[in-house]
């Protein structure tokens, strides 16, 4: 059985072209999501790269999406990567999801259709709050809804700019090569966590 390629949560099978999921990556997620709880000397970290109205976004956020920020950002340290921009960026990129009202069906649908066929998940998206398809629009779209939230808290431009485009190619981004770079480690640490 050889393999094409590998996004994180899909392998690509490249002799028969079928499309394997990673049920059990889901599934250990949501698990470890729902036994969150922030320890001390991550308030302290989370101070260290945001400030109080930064501060007051991320904790807006839905406990998993917190849990999964952090664990971007140990992601980040882990390999090597200081940067503050970087952190910022890791923190916040999920902030665009706040009040899209995700539950976890919605993420599993969204992971199961994206892998078999994205052009159906964009077509089941809906830009109407009240519609059952909003949910899936606020997960396509929560970097450009997240970037402009970060942009009204004072976030760094640059931190703003890999939130906008944490789901974009790095070379599609229109980052100069630093930025490239940083993006490309943050969508990498997202990708694995």
């Amino acid at each position: 059985m050889a393999f094409h390629g590998s996004t994180g949560n899909v392998l690509f099978q490249a002799d028969t072209g079928c499309v394997i999921l990673r049920p059990g990556y889901r599934i250990q997620q949501f698990l470890t999501a729902l036994g969150f709880h922030r320890e001390p000397i991550e308030e302290v970290v989370l101070r260290a790269y945001l400030g109080p109205a930064q501060v007051e976004l991320f904790q807006s956020m839905s406990v998993s999406e917190q849990r999964h920020a952090f664990a971007v950002l140990h992601r980040l340290q882990r390999e090597g990567y200081d940067e503050a921009v970087l952190a910022q960026a890791a923190l916040l990129h999920d902030a665009g999801k706040l009040e899209g009202r995700i539950r976890l069906w919605h993420r599993v649908v969204t992971v199961l259709v994206q892998a078999v066929h994205p052009a159906l998940l964009r077509r089941l998206a809906l830009n109407e709050p009240h519609s059952w398809r909003y949910p899936f629009f606020v997960q396509l779209h929560h970097n450009l809804r997240g970037a402009e939230l970060a942009a009204r808290t004072g976030t760094d431009p640059v931190a703003v700019a890999l939130i906008r485009w944490h789901h974009t190619a790095p070379e599609e981004s229109g980052l100069d090569p630093r930025g490239q770079a940083l993006l490309m480690a943050l969508k990498s640490a997202d990708e694995e966590n």
